[in-house]
């Protein structure tokens, strides 16, 4: 310090900006390093990949995390990512969102080592062999039975998880003739369905095609006209449950929001609308029960429910006028329970003044002096019981 205090003070500047510069320089070089090691992967366990899950392919892995999952460059959120579309594809036996889980899990297991994608992809493993053996045993049940519609079915479904299987190419050369009947009947009976509206029905027979012949066009077509069907069906009902809703109209809303959700509109905006639909159907019921309890002169009970539409809105309607008066006859009645009390109370009838003047305390406990009250018709009660 003593040597500092000699310097003078525009040396002293000039040391300090050196000094900041340097500092700068370094925490830039730093910061770059760690964001460059945060993308760097361990060629290891690329290889430990390929080893181990060979039936994917190995070209994903040259990916940056970038291209694989856009404007996602975690992995762990590419993860969490495919542990939805794993648990979606095991919930509604889908084999082509299977294999897309898969191929993130592959991904991330490739470029992380994580335990927890190896895991997963041990599960696809697992659960894709059960189906297997599973679908290959009903398809010679069901060949066996000569069910020549059932069969093609579940022999598809295994051309689906095992493409070279010979059994399933050999079912298929052997019934062509009465498998190709079976694909035009479905497909003339799948259109009348989309005419009908009834899609469902439609896209099951068009998937059962599709295991019968994957390449067949028509069924292709019409899958993804129902797709766009649906599209136009899901906003055309959720416009009209809008416009049901600014009309006040909530039951019909509630019915166009709900057809919407089965055509596949998306469910967060629905819910936004079905939530203020729920709050705005609860307010009225408690608002109408406050009124029909308050006519009633029940007002504890008005007062209970006028302060459920208070919580939910405090603005509702004439509510905040609706719960003065309220306050009002309840504090107008309580002054009466509570002369009624004190009168019984000198009457020495104890235990009905001791009911009135806990009813007044549900209320309000710190009511003048109604805990005065309680304590010493207790006291008397007591004193009674034991003389």
């Amino acid at each position: 310090m003593k040597c500092l205090n000699l310097l003078s003070s525009k040396r002293k500047a000039e040391l300090f900006a050196i000094f900041f510069i340097v500092f700068f320089v370094f925490l830039s070089f730093f910061s770059c390093s760690t964001t460059d090691s945060a993308k760097k992967t361990n060629p290891v366990y690329e290889q430990q990949a390929k080893n181990e899950f060979s039936e994917y392919d190995s070209r994903i892995l040259k990916k940056e995390p970038e291209e694989f999952l856009v404007d996602q460059d975690i992995y762990l959120i590419i993860l969490r990512q495919a542990i939805d579309m794993y648990n979606e594809a095991i919930k509604t036996e889908d084999f082509d969102l299977l294999d897309q889980a898969g191929k993130y899990f592959y991904y991330v297991y490739g470029k992380t080592g994580l335990q927890s994608a190896k895991d997963y992809l041990l599960k696809i493993r697992e659960y894709k062999s059960k189906k297997l053996a599973s679908y290959i045993a009903s398809a010679k049940k069901s060949e066996k039975n000569k069910d020549i519609i059932t069969a093609p079915v579940f022999w598809g479904k295994v051309l689906r998880l095992d493409p070279s299987n010979k059994e399933a190419k050999e079912f298929f050369k052997k019934n062509r003739a009465v498998i190709e009947q079976e694909v035009k009947k479905n497909l003339e009976k799948a259109k009348k369905y989309v005419d009908q509206g009834k899609f469902t029905q439609a896209e099951k027979l068009y998937n059962s095609v599709l295991l019968y012949d994957p390449d067949n066009q028509e069924a292709k077509a019409g899958l993804e006209k129902i797709k766009k069907m649906k599209e136009e069906l899901a906003k055309s009902n959720f416009k009209k449950g809008v416009d049901y809703f600014n009309k006040k109209d909530y039951d019909n809303a509630i019915k166009c929001f709900k057809l919407a959700l089965s055509y596949g509109y998306d469910k967060n905006a629905i819910n936004i609308y079905l939530d203020k639909i729920e709050i705005i159907l609860n307010i009225e019921k408690y608002y109408q029960k406050a009124l029909d309890a308050f006519n009633n002169q029940d007002y504890f009970a008005a007062y209970d429910f006028s302060q459920e539409v208070i919580r939910l809105d405090p603005n509702y309607k004439d509510i905040k006028e609706l719960n003065a008066k309220i306050k009002k006859a309840i504090e107008d009645k309580i002054l009466a329970m509570y002369n009624n009390a004190v009168e019984l109370y000198n009457q020495k009838r104890y235990q009905e003044a001791l009911d009135i003047f806990k009813k007044i305390a549900e209320y309000n406990a710190s009511y003048q002096d109604v805990q005065y009250y309680i304590q010493n018709c207790i006291a008397k009660i007591e004193s009674l019981s034991q003389g």
